[in-house]
């Protein structure tokens, strides 16, 4: 039975915040329902997937109390390189590529950097793989290999064919993630399939409250088989925020095992004689895909210290 509106405003009630709007969020109660829910002055402002304390202020809306602790929190640079919360209670961050030319080295690996400086679990998707002919294919998965040695789950997909999809389900059972990728490698398709139908918009999901509105920056969606699916224009086009280049460094998981092999104990694995991360290189334990990337993300680390 639902506590009366008086009762639930006096003891506040908790819920999911399951899409932002700007200036208010939609909160997804504990009986289901969805109401908008805008913030007291000065407040925090709460991201899709925060968990948060709330109360009604009529039957169609309420304002967020407070937030509770968050478990992760999955953050992009902004403009500026500061670091702009996206969601919370992240487990795992799936990062979606189709074949070349979509497919890039660089942005996947940069978003790895983001993942294990975040402390969550990343999972590479290479999605559209009914695309492709069987060279192309094997020449498409052979990309992933140095991932899958790191190791990093590796998985081939298709919306189309569902190859893959009952792996990535079993991945996320039970758990919160967020799907990152560049345009046109078929995130949305992906929700649709996971969701079971369920991938409706904000508008569909209650007459009340947010149901007035019906464009969402964020969105999460619960899937069937147990866990939640968060979807964001703002990691679509992901960016690192200003990050150190020892951040860099921890970011490449591999490079750890050597770090103590090298010469000198500031090395910074670029140029530096006696370097064992430039030595795993020549000998095959470390990608060079990846140590290029490496470089890279450590040129533009030394540029945005050097004018921030």
């Amino acid at each position: 039975m639902t506590k009366p509106v008086e009762q639930q405003q006096m003891s506040g009630q908790k819920g999911l915040v399951i899409s932002y709007f700007g200036n208010s969020v939609a909160v997804e109660a504990e009986d289901g329902q969805v109401f908008q829910c805008h913030l007291r002055r000065n407040q925090e402002l709460p991201v899709v997937g925060d968990r948060v304390v709330w109360q009604l202020e009529t039957e169609e809306s309420g304002v967020i109390m407070g937030i509770e602790p968050r478990r992760s929190l999955l953050a992009r640079g902004d403009a500026r390189g500061k670091s702009k919360p996206v969601a919370a209670n992240v487990d795992i961050i799936v990062l979606v590529m189709a074949p070349p030319p979509i497919f890039s080295e660089y942005l996947l690996d940069r978003y790895l950097v983001a993942a294990e400086l975040l402390d969550i679990q990343p999972v590479l998707v290479l999605n559209k793989v009914d695309l492709l002919d069987p060279e192309r294919r094997e020449e498409a998965a052979a990309r992933l290999e140095p991932y899958r040695k790191i190791p990093y789950k590796s998985i081939l997909s298709s919306t189309y064919t569902r190859e893959g999809l009952s792996d990535l389900e079993w991945c996320l059972k039970g758990k919160t993630a967020v799907l990152v990728g560049p345009s046109g490698v078929g995130k949305s398709s992906i929700i649709s399939v996971l969701a079971g139908g369920h991938a409706i918009r904000t508008s569909e999901v209650s007459p009340k409250g947010a149901g007035k509105h019906t464009t969402t920056a964020t969105r999460l969606y619960h899937l069937p088989q147990g866990g939640q699916l968060i979807d964001s224009p703002g990691v679509r086009e992901f960016n690192l925020w200003a990050v150190s280049r020892q951040e860099v460094l921890r970011g490449f998981r591999e490079f750890q095992a050597f770090l103590k092999g090298c010469k000198f104990r500031d090395c910074l694995h670029v140029v530096e004689p006696g370097c064992a991360v430039q030595e795993a290189v020549k000998n095959g334990n470390i990608s060079p895909g990846r140590y290029a990337s490496y470089q890279q993300l450590m040129k533009e680390a030394e540029k945005q210290n050097k004018y921030s």
